[in-house]
């Protein structure tokens, strides 16, 4: 790749934003949830931003701050449309934007990373087998999502939102718009991964999901055009944080999430997005 072709590699017709999971903050100190991501796009010619989202607040709360973060930068950037990619929970609001709160005119395309679309077993079994009563085990993860920042967590009601029943209930609600361009992606986890954690926690849920990410089904991830699994020649085998580089966390090294992106944004790129 010649510097120029670099320089114009990931130069899409509208700015993309980042729009992170439940958990962390994409601004945190603790954990710097996109890494490098944002750096090495600039560099390829990308208009991007992070959204700010907060770790622990509900589907509707997150998507309304998304909104006016997406406002305040198509001001900044003289831009009508935006283009979004979402990881995990951060899709479910990206859809909940466009398809209710009336920002379908200004998203031009949204790419749902690891999103469980159909809901996730993980948040059932949480949710039903977590020793601690449940609203003694969400004062404790509001407690954490406080010290990360959230000025209003919300994580039960978070994580019921993703349990199936949830997911079916959101998706009866939440219709896609004919303005806006969907596409996901889903990874796996399987037997060469390199980590027993997320190994141990792939093999739970394949008996409820089938094949997945530790965390997500591969079928739930799947929504608009399914554009298939996130791997590389290197890490055939790529887990739910890897997918976006937190491979800080007993993660597979060997993928490097900034190719995928580079890659990914390069596609939007020649889709006129």
């Amino acid at each position: 790749m010649t510097p120029n072709e670099q320089l114009s590699y990931c130069a899409t017709k509208y700015p993309v934003i980042l729009v992170s999971g439940l958990g962390f903050h994409d601004q945190g100190k603790l954990v710097n949830y996109w890494g490098q991501i944002p750096d090495f796009l600039k560099i390829h010619g990308c208009e991007i931003f992070a959204a700010n989202q907060e770790a622990f607040i509900s589907i509707p709360d997150n998507a309304i701050k998304l909104k006016f973060r997406i406002l305040d930068i198509l001001e900044k950037t003289k831009s009508d449309k935006i283009n979004i990619i979402g990881h995990s929970k951060g899709g479910l609001e990206a859809r909940y934007l466009a398809g209710i709160l009336g920002m379908d005119e200004h998203v031009a395309s949204v790419t749902t990373l690891g999103t469980p679309h159909a809901g996730t077993y993980l948040a059932d079994i949480v949710l039903g087998k977590v020793p601690l009563p449940k609203m003694a085990t969400a004062r404790l993860v509001n407690l954490y999502a406080t010290l990360l920042g959230d000025k209003r967590p919300d994580s039960l009601r978070a994580v019921v939102q993703m349990t199936k029943q949830g997911m079916q209930n959101f998706n009866e609600e939440v219709v896609d718009s004919p303005k806006t361009y969907y596409q996901s992606y889903a990874s796996h986890i399987n037997k060469t991964y390199p980590n027993v954690l997320w190994r141990t926690m792939a093999a739970i849920l394949k008996e409820y999901e089938g094949k997945n990410d530790g965390m997500v089904g591969i079928d739930s991830s799947k929504w608009g055009n399914y554009k298939g699994l996130i791997s590389s020649e290197s890490a055939p085998s790529v887990s739910h944080g890897d997918m976006v580089g937190l491979t800080q966390f007993f993660g597979n090294n060997k993928f490097d999430a900034k190719y995928f992106f580079r890659d990914l944004i390069h596609d939007l790129k020649n889709s006129n997005f």
